[in-house]
């Protein structure tokens, strides 16, 4: 199926899929469901067939739970209709479990109002607040006062999930202005007894789990998950390249097909009085399954929004209260970010929607309310973000920022529909928020397609702190350095010299071997490494290739044993008749701006016997190379880093892009060929880490396997805004 690219990058092909919301950047827009939700055609009428409603009501019955709603509601059978985007902003009943992949517009940001979903089984409950009813109850006690005290602070929310047993269901119920009505219709359910049966179509039994005794008292529910216990929590990693949001997360299947694309970060929604959409596949499980696909995320709360923002609906911030309701929505997000899995250290994004700063009372408001906010996040360990529209929420905080009073966020996220992926905004001085701590949404509500499967999305660019699983670390015995590549001819000797680290505090000795491909010939093939401790030893032997040897890259394992640990790094031998360049399998082509980082680029291409061609210093070309998807594209040294992530210096490119941020990620892991949008970030702390890494990540690109334990290099250094090298640099 034909891929559709982003409609922002003017230099790719134009956007497919009309866009489902068309509006300023932060304005207080309307937003509707895409057609194919709202087709009234699979609307389920789900009363019981033959029983009368009441005059003023209309009578429910799903899985044995049975309540009454008034007649003008809609009901909606969602194991008929598993697209149908379940919404919170407008009375509707919700019948089934949510499919995995809703078909919602990307944002959904009108306030809930009174509105409820009834789903089997009673692992749907995703809220710390959810109240577990005793076996073979149905009705929520009318009186909130009885409930436990996490189920009360549904107040911050306007949520109230109830965990009914012995029906087998879990209840959202949702409410805007009318708390009472909606506490009414909970408190008046009764259970039919006939669980299992679902007159609206389902098909989902009952859980098996056991639910509670008759006796039990009701109690807060945990948040159900399926992820080990033991599953690592997420925490604060750097966020780079392009991401998006969407307003229910898509499945796991959609996340790994939509790796086809050049985004690598989603906005995961966690709750929030203002956030019209349901939770969809969202669990514990889902971030670890789209964590190991490589994914990170952007946790965003939408909570109450400014006095003078015009949204209808929305539950908004009390002036005189600014300060306690700010206090109040950081303890709700922080204790729902832990739920899903977002441990200490992450950030979690307040969505502030745009308002009329003008009205000086609730600009003010709004500063106080996240001023509270980020105190009470940073209290609870936890990073503060804030999305707002450029013209208003960033540009009040801009005002406050550097204040010794003030607390301002860790990080921004710009809403700044421009179409232009850069972290730059006339709206934000150059020097604030300037070390990776600037998100930017470029792009409003517009379908893509990636992998086959489309989504409903706002496009993102990505240069502040993101959530996601660390990356495992493998100490090892010790640390392998200089892990060369040499060139051969046919029927000559070569020299081959690795580096052992010592450990800092004892002597280390190692056996070592090296295995030789047919062809080559290895003397010695063993021997002992002994590094004293703090200090280096050295490996050294010969590798001849025979004079019939066909002409190629052969990769020579040296094991290093010891008496309870082993340790692999490689040796990548290139056999060329007189220095002729072997082509790569995949094409790799090693980009430097400057002339030492150029200098550490072509000795690495030497040394591999990598063609000419393979090494350039033009910036427009590796910006050509990234685009086209042709070739994989090493970013040397620092100034080549910087260029490619941010374009500091402006230099001139293809597309005529700005300086300020590119379109290029970079993805933390060594690739084997070329990833379209993506380079690899082959720059080090120091000269001898940049020709480390550099090796390394052409050794793993030409021959898949990486030299030093097969770790990946450690210690890259990180993106820049700072202009260094040159546009263009010779290739010596």
């Amino acid at each position: 199926m034909t891929e559709y690219r982003r409609a922002s990058r003017r230099w790719r092909s134009v956007l497919g899929g009309a866009a489902a919301v068309v509006a300023l950047a932060g304005a207080a827009t309307a937003v509707v469901a895409p057609a194919s939700a709202a087709t009234a055609a699979t609307a389920a009428t789900a009363a019981t067939a033959g029983r009368a409603a009441p005059a003023a009501g209309r009578v429910i019955s799903y899985h044995g739970y049975e309540i009454t709603v008034p007649a003008n509601w809609p009901a909606y059978n969602l194991a008929a209709d598993p697209a149908r985007c379940v919404l919170f902003d407008r009375h509707a009943v919700y019948l089934g479990t949510p499919g995995t992949d809703q078909a919602c517009p990307a944002r959904a940001l009108g306030g809930h109002s009174e509105a409820i979903l009834i789903q089997p089984g009673t692992s749907g409950a995703r809220l710390p607040s959810a109240v577990v009813l005793p076996d073979g109850a149905a009705a929520l006690p009318d009186d909130a006062a009885a409930l436990p005290a996490a189920a009360r602070a549904d107040a911050i929310s306007h949520v109230i999930q109830v965990v009914a047993p012995g029906p087998g269901v879990v209840v959202t119920a949702t409410y805007g202005s009318d708390q009472p009505l909606i506490r009414s219709i909970l408190a008046g359910a009764t259970a039919t007894g006939t669980a299992g049966s679902a007159s609206a179509g389902s098909s989902t039994p009952p859980s098996a789990s056991t639910p509670p005794s008759a006796s039990t008292p009701p109690a807060s529910a945990a948040p159900a998950s399926t992820a080990s216990p033991s599953a690592p929590e997420l925490g604060k990693l750097p966020g780079s390249g392009l991401g998006f949001d969407a307003c229910t997360v898509p499945s796991t299947a959609t996340m790994k097909a939509w790796l086809a694309s050049s985004y690598r970060v989603i906005g995961t929604y966690l709750g929030g009085a203002n956030w019209a959409c349901d939770y969809g596949d969202f669990t514990t499980d889902w971030v670890h399954q789209v964590a190991a696909q490589g994914w990170r995320f952007i946790p965003i709360w939408v909570g109450e929004q400014a006095p003078c923002s015009g949204i209808a609906g929305a539950a908004d911030i009390n002036p005189a209260d600014a300060a306690a309701e700010g206090q109040a929505e950081a303890a709700s997000a922080v204790t729902t970010a832990q739920s899903f899995g977002y441990g200490t250290g992450s950030p979690i994004y307040f969505d502030m929607e745009s308002y009329n700063n003008a009205n000086t009372t609730c600009g003010q408001a709004v500063l106080t309310f996240l001023g509270a906010w980020t105190r009470a996040l940073h209290a609870a360990g936890y990073l503060s973000g804030v999305y707002s529209s450029a013209g208003t929420g960033i540009s009040d905080l801009a005002g406050q920022y550097g204040s010794t009073s003030y607390p301002s966020p860790d990080a921004i996220w710009i809403a700044d529909w421009n179409d232009e992926p850069v972290l730059t905004d006339s709206h934000v001085p150059a020097a604030d928020w300037a070390n990776g701590q600037r998100l930017k949404q470029y792009y409003g509500g517009h379908d893509e397609t990636w992998g086959g499967d489309t989504v409903n999305i706002d496009s993102d660019a990505i240069g502040g702190p993101v959530a996601g699983l660390p990356a495992p670390v493998d100490p090892g015995p010790a640390l392998l350095t200089g892990a060369d590549a040499v060139t051969v001819a046919p029927g000559q000797t070569a020299t081959v010299r690795l580096t052992v680290a010592g450990a800092p505090n004892r002597p280390l000795i190692r056996t070592w071997q090296a295995t030789a491909p047919v062809g080559l010939t290895i003397r010695p093939r063993r021997g002992i490494a002994l590094a004293l401790p703090g200090r280096q030893a050295h490996v050294t032997f010969t590798v001849t290739a025979d004079a019939s040897l066909a002409a190629g890259r052969y990769d020579v394992p040296v094991t290093f044993k010891a008496a309870k640990t082993d340790a692999e790094t490689f040796e990548l031998v290139s056999v060329t008749p007189s220095g002729t360049a072997l082509p790569a399998a995949s094409p790799v082509v090693l980009y430097a701006a400057d002339p030492a980082s150029m200098a550490v680029a072509a000795d690495d291409a030497q040394r591999l016997a990598l063609p000419a061609a393979d090494v350039t210093g033009r910036f427009s070309q590796a910006w050509t190379d990234l685009t086209s998807g042709r070739d994989l594209v090493l970013a040397v040294g620092q100034a080549a880093v910087n260029g490619l992530y941010y374009n500091p210096c402006g230099w001139a490119n293809p597309s005529g892009a700005p300086a300020g941020s590119t379109p290029f990620y970079y993805p933390g892991a060594p690739e084997r060929g070329p990833v379209t949008d993506a380079f690899e970030l082959a720059d080090g702390t120091t000269a001898a880490a940049t020709a480390l890494q550099a090796g390394q990540l052409t050794h793993y690109a030409l021959a898949g396997t990486l030299p030093g334990y097969a770790r990946p290099p450690a210690g890259p250094s990180q993106p820049a805004k700072t202009c260094l090298g040159a546009a263009t640099v010779p290739v010596p």
